[in-house]
């Protein structure tokens, strides 16, 4: 898998989303919803040792709302994240160059050298909303986006495409913006019924 290597970015990836996700959230709730600030979740994961590369069960996101003292906690996982190469270079690394000025043969596999090469990269994300007070999860949302052929560094032989943050947000944001809308509704709509009820 050509993207193998992006596995040990799991975390970094997270804490982009999670950063995508709370801008979106609180440009689409204009001021309907309050965020609790991430800052704050950072310092109760250590208190409850709340693993990010797992998923949240609810009883774990019912914990830290209350703790946080929120309604409602989104919880989320990028379930499925892919990459394939689709066209052949279209630039030389160094160590390439190298080698075709010195006529070594060794063209594009010199250790260090860098590829441009086109790829596609592909994801789909998998989102829950919690009620804490119940620990029931209102909703799930989950959606899928395809970047189409984007330029991307592969290191050495070409075979793994160098983690990006820029290309993770290619791939995620076009389905963090269509989340957090439906996210925000769900959630101002459960509220609303929820204050009926009282």
């Amino acid at each position: 898998d050509l993207c193998g290597g992006w596995g040990n970015n799991a975390a970094q990836m997270s804490d982009a989303l999670r950063d995508l996700f709370t801008t979106a959230i609180s440009e689409k709730a204009n001021g309907k919803l309050r965020i609790v600030e991430r800052e704050r979740l950072k310092e109760l994961r250590a208190e409850l040792e709340f693993q990010q590369s797992d998923e949240v069960d609810p009883a774990s996101a019912q914990k830290v709302g209350k703790l946080l003292g929120a309604r409602y906690v989104l919880t989320g996982k990028i379930t499925r994240f892919g990459c394939k190469v689709s066209k052949a270079s279209t630039g030389w690394g160094v160590g390439a160059l190298v080698g075709k000025v010195t006529g070594s043969g060794l063209a594009g596999s010199v250790a260090g050298s860098v590829n441009v090469k086109k790829v596609n990269f592909s994801g789909r994300l998998d989102a829950r909303l919690i009620e804490v007070e119940t620990g029931e999860v209102l909703v799930t949302f989950k959606d899928e986006n395809e970047t189409g052929d984007t330029s991307a560094k592969v290191a050495g032989t070409g075979a793994e495409v160098e983690y990006d943050d820029e290309l993770a947000a290619k791939v995620f944001e076009p389905l963090v913006e269509k989340m957090a809308g439906k996210v925000v509704k769900k959630t101002v709509k459960a509220a609303a019924e929820d204050d009926e009820e009282e």
